[in-house]
Order: structure tokens, then sequence, then C-alpha cells
């Protein structure tokens, strides 16, 4: 598959970069961007491919306020290594200006920025667009708040200047304080997509470039609240999150990977069409087991598979579908009316086929569930179009010599987010990977 063959690329061109000549000197590679990428994932990142490589790292700098410079010692000489991490908006820009590499972004890049970097490829493609780990936008307040879960509409208005004081929200009376990314960060443009829609701001807001600075001031007051990364909550604790039709669901392992918590996103990296040597190195590693090792470590959610407990669903069929099965670290999701598999679950259906290789799963067989939502014409038609997204995956899995013994589509139950927002259609439109040992022939 595509992936195979860009990874494959890959090594070659780390081959022949680690052996060029010794009199190259100080070479440089750039990633810029979001903050919740480069604040801590990216440098781990980098250094976790040096020590992949054997090369030493020479020395480490801030040369200013959320940079990062790494110097590695390697075969041909010093690799200096620049991580700007001033907001997603801010790497675009860099990677279409050609002054840095990588483009880190905590949002997926939009159609606009697809059309004005037309020079270095299509930004959308599997070969330029990397899903590199999966976060959870975490809704934080001081350990002592006595809420656990608020509704994405209570968020809203709280971050709308609307509701002002906790005890609005079912909490100890006290004013509200709020806390918020800068404009230029992908965490605040995915808060604003996913949380405020049309409604602006409060101007009361403090704002911030750092995530970590966020993160301190909400656990020193009791009466504040913001908004982070998965990675980023440290201190502060995170409320569980539900839409319209939903069950509150906290940002954990399954909720994250499986993209069914409300604020749950995708990190990326963005690069140009064949980028250079050392570039397309470092891709594959951080897409690799190597890499995703050191996104666990950080703090945010890898995209290996793994077999994970889940109450049982509410809905009775859905529940005897799954009944003696776990339900895998997966989805695979689809546009509007579509069958058709996004970058990441054109790679998830390699990873799934390595996970099911394993001998830890020798004796075990998928099933596959699928959902539609509610926008998606008549119900009867729904359903139709939740077998024909199973159907795709199953077949996609069958040609990896995968044993798929159930496939079912369920239409428009069980959803996972609103739908009325494009956002929350998305997540509804699923298919969901479960496991479970072979049965005993009688």
């Amino acid at each position: 598959m595509c992936g195979r063959r860009v990874r494959g690329l890959g090594l070659a061109l780390l081959i022949g970069f680690v052996a060029l000549p010794a009199q190259a000197q100080d070479a440089r590679l750039c990633l810029s961007g979001s903050n919740t990428v480069g604040q801590k994932l990216a440098p781990m990142l980098v250094k976790g491919w040096a020590e992949r490589q054997g090369w030493a790292l020479h020395g480490e700098s801030r040369p200013a306020l959320d940079e990062t410079r790494l110097t590695l010692a390697t075969p041909r000489g010093a690799l200096v290594v620049d991580i700007l991490a001033h907001g997603t908006s801010t790497g675009f820009d860099a990677l279409r200006e050609g002054r840095c590499d990588l483009w880190m972004a905590s949002r997926a890049v939009r159609d606009a920025e697809i059309g004005a970097a037309a020079a270095l490829g299509r930004l959308y493609e599997q070969g330029q667009e990397h899903v590199i780990a999966l976060d959870g936008l975490a809704v934080i307040v001081h350990p002592s708040n006595r809420l656990r879960a608020l509704t994405v509409e209570q968020v809203r208005n709280a971050f709308a200047g609307r509701v002002r004081d906790w005890a609005q929200l079912g909490g100890t009376p006290g004013p509200i304080v709020l806390h918020a990314r800068d404009d230029r960060s992908g965490t605040y443009d995915t808060f604003r997509a996913l949380v405020m829609g049309d409604v602006a701001l409060s101007g009361a807001a403090t704002r911030y470039e750092s995530t970590a600075q966020l993160a301190a001031a909400v656990a020193a007051d009791p009466r504040a609240i913001g908004f982070v990364g998965l990675a980023g909550v440290d201190g502060a604790r995170a409320l569980a999150l539900s839409e319209r039709g939903t069950v509150p669901l906290a940002p954990d392992a399954l909720s994250v990977a499986t993209e069914d918590y409300v604020l749950a996103r995708r990190l990326f990296l963005y690069s140009r069409e064949r980028p250079r040597a050392e570039v397309q190195a470092l891709l594959d590693f951080v897409l690799g087991p190597g890499g995703q090792a050191v996104v666990e470590q950080v703090g945010f959610v890898p995209q290996d598979i793994r077999a994970l407990a889940q109450r049982a669903p509410d809905n009775a069929e859905y529940r005897a579908l799954v009944a003696g099965a776990r339900r895998l670290s997966l989805n695979f999701r689809f546009g509007e009316g579509a069958a058709v598999l996004d970058n990441k679950a054109v790679e998830d259906i390699e990873r799934l086929a390595r996970f099911m290789r394993a001998p830890a799963q020798a004796g075990h067989e998928l099933l596959l569930i699928g959902f539609a939502d509610r926008s998606e014409s008549t119900p009867l038609e729904a359903l139709s179009l939740s077998n024909d997204r199973v159907d795709l995956v199953a077949a996609e899995l069958r040609a990896e010599g995968l044993r798929v013994a159930r496939q079912r589509g369920l239409g428009q139950i069980a959803p996972v987010a609103s739908n009325d927002n494009a956002e929350g259609r998305l997540r509804n439109r699923r298919v969901e990977v479960w496991i479970r040992p072979i049965a005993a022939p009688r």
C-alpha cells in the first residue's frame, strides 16, 4: 500500500543520508508551528530518532521563548535541528516560504492553505500529511473544583462570558476566571471550531502562547477554567464532556484513540512533496514503533493498537453483537455519504494487520460494527450506508489476510457526538473494531 511505499523510500533515504561524505558540515533541519507539538513532543521525537541512529546529542539550547535547538553529532558532521513552537499558523507560513522543513500542526490543513501552498504539492495527501499522535483537547479546572462533567454548551457559555459564576454550572459560587490560548495556536483553532463555533471568546479571558503557563495558572486558582492538549493537563484536572444525545466522556486512552471523545483531535506533521533525506528519515521514525513509544512517553495517545475494556453498550442489539469481545483502540471514519478511507485510516489498516499477526493475537478474530449519523437521509438509507462502510473495511482487512468474523451496520444508533455540526457528524460516521477469541467448534 502507499504507506508502506513511502516508509520504504524513507529507509533508503536514511541509509543514503548516513553515508554522505564527511565534508558536508552543519546540516540543518527545521520544524515550525504548533506549541502543543513543539513544546515537548517534537524535541523528544528528535532525540529518540537520534538515539535510534546512534547519534550523540552534542548540544541543546533555547534561543528564544518556545524555541529549542538540538545539535546532533552524525557520521557526516553536525545536524542542527531548530524547533520553533509559536503556533500552528506560523508553521504553515514557514513551510510555504521554505524557511522550515516540517509544519507542526494541531489541526488539519485548511482548503485555503492547500491552495496557497500548491507549489509544495498536495498537503492533504498521504505522503505529505502525517498524523503523528492523537490528543484530547482537555477542559481543565482546579483539582478542588467539585464539578466532574460539563456539556459543550456549558463550556461555550462560560468562555463567551454568558455564564460568569460557577453556581450557574452547578459548582461552588464564585466568579469564573477564563484562560485561553492565543490566536496563533492550533489548540485555540480547535477549541474555536469544536466548542465556540460562531460565538466570540470573552475579552475577559487571559491569553497564553504557552500551554504550560496556561495549565499552571489554572492549577493555581480554584476559580479558573482553561483548555489544553491532553499532555498539558499537569497539575489541573480534566472534565468529562458531552453533547446533546451523548453520555459524558473524559479524555482517556480509549476515548481519544478511537476519537469518540468529543474534543479528540489529531496532531500532524506536514511536509513538502519529496522532502530531503533527513526529513523523510525523521518522519519514518516518528510514524514507526519507536516514535509512537515517544508519543506515549510524552503523554499523548499513540496510534499503536491495543485491546481495551469498555462498558457494555446500552443498545441490546449492539450489546449482543460484541458480547465476549474487547474494543480495539481505533475507529475508521468516513466523509458524508462516502466510503473512502482517509489518510489515517489507510495507515490504520496496516497497523491493524501487524497487530493481528502478532503471536498474542493468535486464535482471535475481528468484529466490525458500523454507524451513520442522523443527517444521512432516512434511517433505512443510513443503515445501508453503515453497512457499506463496514463492508469496505472488511474487504481491506481480508485482503491483508485477516479473519473478520462479523460485520454489521447499525445505522444511526449510539452517537458519540452531536449531529448538529459537521465535526460531530463525522465522528458518528464510523466503523468500530472489536476482537474476541475464536470459538471452539462444537
